[in-house]
Formats: structure tokens, C-alpha cells, sequence
């Protein structure tokens, strides 16, 4: 069951990329792509960019948590690609200059703006445990999409739909700042969220 629960986590993210490529006026695009983040939180989905932040760092187990951990990534990138193929085929939007900026990232750059994507996406999944306002999941999903962040799965997503091929480095990149990002967040305030992590 764990293994439907993470693919169907990249499904939803799909869903959240399918509802940004036909949401008009614009400017509501980024809010309403968080129905994909609140469908995984409220669902209990298992989504890579929503649990790295947990990550038990511990060394007792570690070799196994870090294979569950990929599993799980392996299985969102599955449903992603999945909601993707079905895009191509239900929309027409273009997408080609959202996904070729993206794969015409250096580096750098990329780490740098998936490193904010995950601390947006712990704030959202820890803000919604401690308040349980989705609220708290619709901003800081918002702020990293207007914000062009990188988000491993979204972007793996929009690739698919439109065909285009990242270079090599991209998604190993997008996926290490994603996890320093939520990483980060979850140790410097652990004090106060460790009970709840």
C-alpha cells in the first residue's frame, strides 16, 4: 500500500502541474497548483519533497531509510511521468519555455532555487501539522513557484509533457536542494518542531 500512496504522491503533483497549465488569469496559476501539495497532506500521500525533511538521521538504520527514501522518489518520479504522458494527451498549453528554462539552468543556480523549493515545501507540510489550515500549504507553495523555484517532481512533470530532455546533472541537483533546503529548516528549529517531526 505504501508503494500506491508514493506513486499516487507524484500523480497528484502531476495534477497540481495540469491545473498550472490551464489556470487563467495567471496570476492564480501558483495558488491553485497547490491542490496537488493538499491532496498529498490531507490524503497522507508520500511524497519525497513532503517527508525529506523528517528524514531520520540517526545512524542506527540509516542504510534502510535512505533506500526507502528512494523507493519512495523512484515511485513519485513514476507517478509524475505518468500525470505527464496523460497531460500530453488531454492539453495543448505550451510549456516549452517554462521546462527549457529550467534545463537551461547552471548548476549552481539549480541547487540554489531547489534549496528554496524545500524549505518552502517543509514549511507547508509543517505548518499544516501544527494548524491543520491548508492555508498554510497554498502560500509557501505559491511563493515557490513565483518565486521559479525547483521542485524535483514538478519539474520532472513538465519535462514529460513537453518532451524536453534536462541535461544530466538537473534532477540529481534539483533533488540534492531540495532535501539540504528542508533539511536545513527542520535542524535549525528543531527545538520546537522535534516533537511533532
Amino acid at each position: 500500500m505504501d508503494y500506491l500512496k508514493q506513486l499516487f504522491a507524484g500523480v497528484l503533483i502531476g495534477v497540481g502541474g495540469m491545473v498550472y497549465l490551464n489556470t487563467m488569469p495567471e496570476i492564480w496559476a501558483p495558488f491553485c497548483f497547490s491542490i496537488g501539495l493538499i491532496g498529498v497532506v490531507i490524503l497522507g500521500a508520500q511524497l519525497y519533497t513532503g517527508r525529506i525533511g523528517y528524514f531520520p538521521l540517526q545512524r542506527q538504520g540509516l542504510g534502510a531509510a535512505v533506500l526507502r527514501y528512494a523507493v519512495m522518489l523512484a515511485l513519485n518520479f513514476a507517478g509524475s511521468a505518468l500525470a505527464g504522458l496523460a497531460a500530453r494527451y488531454f492539453y495543448t498549453a505550451d510549456a516549452s519555455a517554462l521546462a527549457l528554462g529550467k534545463a537551461g539552468q547552471p548548476p549552481l543556480k539549480a541547487l540554489l532555487l531547489a534549496v528554496g523549493c524545500g524549505m518552502m515545501m517543509y514549511l507547508a507540510v509543517e505548518g499544516y501539522k501544527r494548524t491543520k489550515n491548508v492555508v498554510l500549504i497554498i502560500f509557501p507553495v505559491a511563493v515557490f513557484i513565483l518565486c521559479k523555484f525547483d521542485h524535483c517532481i514538478a519539474d520532472l512533470f513538465y519535462f514529460v509533457y513537453t518532451g524536453i530532455l534536462p541535461p544530466v546533472y538537473y534532477l540529481p541537483t534539483v533533488i540534492l536542494g531540495n532535501s539540504l533546503g528542508a533539511l536545513a529548516l527542520r535542524l535549525v528549529f528543531e527545538e520546537k518542531a522535534g516533537a511533532k517531526s
